[in-house]
């Protein structure tokens, strides 16, 4: 449940736009910061709510079952149902909207619309059918013990939204105002000394006028609303592996993973975008979008990404014995997607969108893709002092060389892709998502060119035409990869009675090796190409603690 008076923008957001600034007819010229400090706006929003009082509903049953078909074989199987209701608020304060309808004021589709005022009281149906079957199996073969053949698939669904948005969709409901420029940056709602003009706080009237203008006024209204055939997100997970045990506690073991996942909630999605076609056609400005009453219609968290991630995950490890234990792992992987990661993602891309019209240029690289990892981990008691193997007796050396321990922990990672988009757009269109630029050569270049100043061939892009989308796909140049040594060093001094001194040394980046930030990808932009940051170089921590 949520109950909340919702204020994201209770002072305003500005936005400016190089267009604003730049030479009439210049394809790229103009400068965002120059635009500000002139005071030239291109979008301008205010919002507060009233009480939104909103719940959702979790539900789920599942049963599950072991088969011990003999002492080799077990299978597993289960099935589970979940749904989470769509967000209900308890006195109806949400909007939805109509796509079709024809609005009163405009003549042109399009119409807001009210929970429990001529549209459902749920802003989307609920999602019943999602039912997850699993399964699983483990095998020794041959009956031997030391090696074990497993597998498993399952279907598993997600949080319709995957993000945070109980306070969504409540449009009529609250004090609003948009004023955004009609030609994208040209023409000004209002300089920014002067304050926005033209705005009424007071409570709407909501029926299908709502927020509405004539064609060709300026709009002032930018609708946000959650699709009514919106579905649950779910992957289909599966893994085959084989694991052997060795001698010395030591296991070797390759699995092959998959994650295919469908219907994920992705980033907003705007409407709103003139087809290329027609932009070239002279009809750029808001009079020509599909929704020109609006100054925006925008898709709340749709349900329209897709991913796929396939892997060979191999590990090999010694279990703690006579003072050692370590653990290797490697790991080749793809790992494609069109959708969102936010934040967490370890390359650029640029957004998940490009096209409204052709989500097929969005789908590529994932900024999560690394294509190979290697991994080593181990922590050794070195085999001298009281209960090792040498110097075991009282002899005077076992104070010095005794009671030593060392640990290492290595990383061996290739770079991660990242995405080139152009610093302004020339589609003119209000596209849904950043212009990415042509590409008319190679953009790798030979390790022995690469350089913190140059990291790839920013040659081979290029400004593309007026009117048209970049050719150039998504993740399609890496970043540098990572290349990371940690060790620890440290002496334990017994002092009886399980009380113990301890020193130790911390090595960070032990070699001190460069990696590298992810270059700047945004042609036009001054540090195109260029990398400008780095993780830290070697770092020495030293320590002493009390153990009793």
């Amino acid at each position: 449940m949520n109950y909340e008076i919702s204020r994201p923008s209770a002072s305003g957001a500005f936005t400016f736009n190089p267009l604003s600034t730049g030479q009439p007819g210049a394809a790229a010229s103009g400068n965002g910061f120059a635009s500000l400090l002139l005071g030239l706006m291109t979008n301008f929003t205010l919002r507060e709510t009233e009480v939104l009082d909103r719940r959702s509903t979790y539900w789920a049953w599942f049963v599950q079952d072991d088969w011990k078909v003999n002492r080799d074989l077990t299978l597993n199987f289960g099935l589970r149902w979940e749904t989470d209701t769509p967000i209900a608020d308890s006195n109806n304060r949400m909007n939805g909207f109509s796509l079709n309808q024809s609005n009163p004021v405009s003549a042109t589709p399009g119409v807001v619309k009210f929970m429990g005022q001529d549209w459902p009281t749920l802003p989307y149906r609920t999602d019943k059918n999602n039912f997850g079957p699993r399964a699983g199996f483990a095998w020794k073969i041959l009956g031997r013990d030391s090696t074990v053949l497993r597998g498993g698939y399952g279907v598993y669904f997600a949080h319709p939204f995957d993000a945070g948005a109980p306070a969504s969709a409540s449009l009529g409901f609250e004090k609003q105002a948009s004023l955004v420029s009609p030609d994208q940056g040209i023409t000004h709602p209002f300089v920014l000394s002067q304050g926005p003009t033209g705005i009424n706080l007071s409570a709407p009237t909501r029926n299908d006028s709502f927020g509405a203008v004539r064609v060709g006024q300026a709009p002032n209204t930018a609708v946000t609303f959650y699709e009514f055939g919106r579905s649950t997100g779910y992957s289909q997970q599966f893994n085959f592996g084989l694991q052997h045990a060795l001698s010395g506690g030591i296991v070797l073991e390759a699995t092959y993973l998959g994650n295919i996942s469908k219907k994920l909630a992705s980033s907003n999605l705007s409407l709103n975008q003139i087809p290329l076609e027609q932009a070239a056609a002279g009809r750029t400005t808001q009079q020509f979008r599909p929704f020109p009453q609006f100054s925006g219609v925008t898709a709340l968290l749709p349900s329209l990404g897709d991913s796929t991630y396939h892997a060979l995950s191999t590990r090999f490890e010694k279990r703690f014995a006579s003072g050692l234990n370590f653990l290797g792992t490697y790991t080749w992987s793809k790992f494609l997607n069109n959708t969102s990661e936010g934040g967490s993602q370890v390359g650029n891309d640029a957004g998940p969108y490009s096209d409204f019209y052709n989500r097929r240029l969005d789908f590529g690289y994932s900024g999560n893709d690394v294509p190979h990892r290697l991994t080593f981990a181990s922590v050794y008691e070195l085999p001298f002092g009281r209960g090792r193997k040498f110097l075991n007796g009282n002899s005077p050396l076992r104070w010095l060389a005794g009671d030593w321990n060392l640990g290492v922990n290595a990383l061996l990672q290739a770079g991660a892709p990242f995405t080139v988009t152009t610093q302004v757009d020339t589609r003119n269109n209000f596209s849904a998502g950043a212009l990415r630029a042509d590409l008319t050569g190679n953009p790798d270049l030979p390790n022995n060119q690469r350089t913190p100043g140059r990291w790839f061939n920013t040659a081979a892009f290029a400004q593309p035409a007026a009117f048209r989308n970049g050719a150039s796909g998504v993740g399609i140049a890496r970043a540098d990869g990572k290349i990371n040594l940690d060790v620890s060093l440290l002496k334990n001094f017994p002092l009886g009675d399980r009380r113990k001194f301890q020193l130790r040394g911390e090595f960070f980046n032990l070699t001190n090796h460069p990696n590298f930030g992810n270059p700047g990808s945004v042609l036009g932009a001054p540090g195109f190409g260029v990398i400008n940051s780095a993780d830290p170089g070697r770092r020495v921590q030293l320590g002493a603690r009390l153990v009793w």
